[in-house]
């Protein structure tokens, strides 16, 4: 059977801008690393043996008890949150019809090709693959530290977000008609009806929250991170596949992991080394 040359550029032309824009991204960042101020994360593993294996442990633990550690910044902030998912429950589906009646082509390929791969693992894959096979090269540590945690970030937001879905078991958007956000099973019942909350947004959110703070002297690649984990969530709702809802708590989740994840690849970590603007290299300790 012959496939129409039309139906083939199309899909020549979307994978070659995959390539570009995850090849540009793993280079810029990696040159940030050769170049920019640096924290030493001394007491992080660099390869995946016993200690960072148990290191997921430790977040979990983390992300569990962080509540019971919480002072009043943190509890403004989740009652802050919990008030706006409130807000935003009663106006679901009308916000979620507001983003069925704005289709376009360039959304489309926006969602498909731009954000949804950075939810779903895609690019995030690629992105710290590469920082892992560049650290091998290189014998550069930290690389492979970078890689390894924002691994973990993703597995971790993958775990939590599960978890949560078979708590809650809310019907998505686009498995009735008509599309109800006041629809929940409960604990446990199978595999289906796993809106709640949005599994790619939570992971988005927790490689941007890790990555803005790895490098938090950069303010591009927070204001980068967290524009594509936006996007992310975005598109959930576009694609008819969650309610805002799910996003905004599968952000928050995921910006939570993000900061834990770092906390332990940071852990006690004050040293800092970079190049100063004079070329040389500077040396830090930070004294608190």
């Amino acid at each position: 059977m012959k496939i129409d040359d039309k139906l083939i550029n199309p899909i020549k032309k979307y994978n070659s801008i995959r390539r570009v824009i995850v090849t540009h991204l793993i280079i810029n960042l990696l040159t940030v690393s050769l170049f920019g101020q640096v924290t030493d994360f001394k007491n992080y593993p660099y390869k995946p043996d016993k200690d960072y294996i148990s290191s997921y442990w430790t977040t979990t633990k983390k992300i569990a008890v962080g509540p019971l550690h919480w002072k009043q910044k943190e509890w403004i902030i989740a009652g802050t949150v919990a008030a706006a998912g409130i807000t935003l429950y009663i106006f679901d589906d009308e916000i979620r019809q507001v983003f069925q009646n704005n289709k376009s082509n360039t959304l489309d390929f926006a969602s498909k090709y731009i954000t949804e791969p950075w939810g779903s693992g895609l690019y995030p894959a690629a992105l710290f693959g590469g920082y892992y096979i560049y650290g091998l090269a290189s014998q550069n540590e930290r690389a492979r530290q970078i890689a390894l945690g924002g691994t973990q970030a993703f597995v971790m937001a993958g775990i939590s977000s599960q978890v949560l879905k078979q708590i809650f078991h809310r019907h998505r958007p686009s498995q009735d008609i008509p599309s109800s956000p006041y629809l929940w099973e409960g604990p446990f019942k199978g595999w289906d009806n796993t809106a709640f909350p949005s599994g790619h947004t939570t992971a988005a959110f927790a490689i941007a929250s890790m990555m803005s703070k790895v490098y938090k002297d950069k303010i591009w690649v927070g204001i980068l991170s967290y524009s594509l984990a936006t996007g992310v969530g975005l598109s959930r709702v576009y694609d008819n596949v969650h309610w805002p809802t799910d996003v905004l708590i599968g952000a928050a989740l995921g910006y939570a992991i993000g900061q834990s994840v770092y906390s332990i690849m940071s852990n006690d970590s004050k040293f800092t080394m970079g190049i100063s603007e004079t070329g040389g290299v500077s040396v830090a300790y930070r004294i608190e």
